[in-house]
């Protein structure tokens, strides 16, 4: 397993660590991303169900089934819509560098993830279980999504901790340590099909504090 280059909860829990971009997302991008979005129909799905020692499920297949649309599928079925992704991912690397002053990232693949009716996620963190034990992703040390569209009910994006609840714009995005002094969750979608991309970012450097 990767091992991360910082412990979890190295920055604090500060509100200041939750970014809200709005129009993050340029008009004529979003214009191509929602010309696209209606016609995909190709899914990476996943791996199976997972468990840990505890018998406790780790990762459930089944909640991912036909959702997700990873990078080299994105790249093989439409190229410009790939490489427009990656330019909004490219975009928060440098966000995330300029905020956390003497970090260095790297980013992966671009991911489109559909959200159907009766779909939420409960509060969570990326790089560590609800009770802080490790999960499968200790390198997700810093983490984004991407809202596409807004033709759905529901679906607000919220920080119980920080009591911070986010109705969905098109264009926006977020971003926040994956530790669990940032928890979020998705509130169920009423209605219509919300699109994302997360994003999720490793430390690469970290220069020592003066």
């Amino acid at each position: 397993m990767e091992e991360s280059l910082i412990e979890p909860g190295h920055f604090g829990d500060s509100v200041d660590n939750i970014m809200i971009f709005r129009d993050f997302v340029e008009p004529i991008d979003l214009e191509n991303m929602n010309s696209f979005l209606p016609h995909l129909k190709e899914w990476d799905n996943p791996r199976e169900t997972e468990y840990d020692e505890n018998g406790v499920c780790i990762y459930d297949a089944s909640y991912w089934w036909d959702r997700v649309c990873e990078g080299q599928t994105i790249r093989r079925v439409n190229p410009f819509v790939y490489e427009l992704i990656q330019k909004y991912i490219e975009k928060m690397r440098v966000a995330i560098e300029q905020h956390h002053k003497g970090v260095r990232v790297g980013g992966r693949d671009p991911v489109l993830v559909r959200w159907l009716p009766g779909l939420e996620q409960q509060p969570h963190a990326d790089k560590q279980l609800n009770d802080g034990s490790p999960n499968a992703f200790p390198t997700y040390d810093i983490n984004s999504v991407i809202y596409w569209n807004d033709a759905f009910e529901g679906g607000q994006f919220y920080y119980p901790q920080h009591e911070i609840e986010l109705e969905i714009e098109p264009g926006m995005a977020v971003c926040h340590p994956g530790d669990i002094n940032y928890l979020h969750g998705v509130k169920p979608i009423e209605s219509g099909v919300r699109w994302t991309t997360p994003s999720f970012y490793t430390i690469l450097s970290l220069e020592e504090e003066q």
